[in-house]
C-alpha cells in the first residue's frame, strides 16, 4: 500500500482576531460560522487575556534594510539574512536527522530521531582552527569582526 500525499490549499487566512488582529484560517475558528460578526480564536491572545507590548520601531537604517525591498542594499541584506544570523549564533542546533522517508516529491521535511540538543562547543578554538560561534566574542576580540567575515566565506 502506498500513500500519496496531495496538496491542499486552504486559501489565505482571512479571519482576524478582534482582540489582537492576528490572522487565521476558517478552520481555526473556535465556533465555525462564516457569518460571525465577532470571530473567536484561542491560538493567539486567548480572547484578549494575553497582551504583549507592541514592538518598538526599528532604527531607520534597519527599517530600510528590512522593508524597502527594491533597493540594492535591502535585496542584498534579505538575501544574506540567514548568514548574518549565523554570524551571531552562540550555539548550533544538533540532532540525529532521519532523511530515509523524504523522497523529494514534496516540500522538504525534517524528521528527528531521539533528542534535540544545542551544541555550544568550547570557549577556545582548537589549535590551527579559526574561532566560531561564541568563540568569536571571547577569543581574539580584537579581530572578531574579521573572524566573523572569514567564518562565512
Amino acid at each position: 500500500m502506498s500513500y500519496v500525499a496531495s496538496f491542499v490549499d486552504f486559501g489565505d487566512p482571512l479571519h482576524e482576531c478582534g482582540y489582537c488582529g492576528a490572522c487565521f484560517w476558517y478552520n481555526e475558528l473556535l465556533v465555525k460560522s462564516k457569518h460571525s460578526q465577532n470571530p473567536k480564536f484561542s491560538l493567539c491572545c486567548r480572547k484578549g487575556k494575553v497582551q504583549l507590548p507592541t514592538l518598538p520601531e526599528p532604527p531607520e537604517f534597519l527599517r530600510h534594510l528590512l522593508f524597502y525591498y527594491e533597493t540594492p542594499e535591502s535585496k542584498n541584506f534579505l538575501g544574506q539574512i540567514r548568514t548574518y544570523n549565523m554570524m551571531f549564533a552562540f550555539i548550533s542546533p544538533g540532532a540525529k536527522f532521519d532523511s530515509s522517508f523524504d523522497d523529494g516529491k514534496g516540500p522538504p521535511t525534517v524528521r528527528i530521531q531521539g533528542q534535540f540538543c544545542y551544541r555550544i562547543g568550547s570557549l577556545l578554538p582548537k589549535d590551527g582552527e579559526p574561532p566560531r560561534f561564541g568563540q568569536l566574542y571571547i577569543y581574539d576580540t580584537e579581530n572578531e569582526i574579521q573572524n566573523r567575515i572569514q567564518g562565512v566565506r
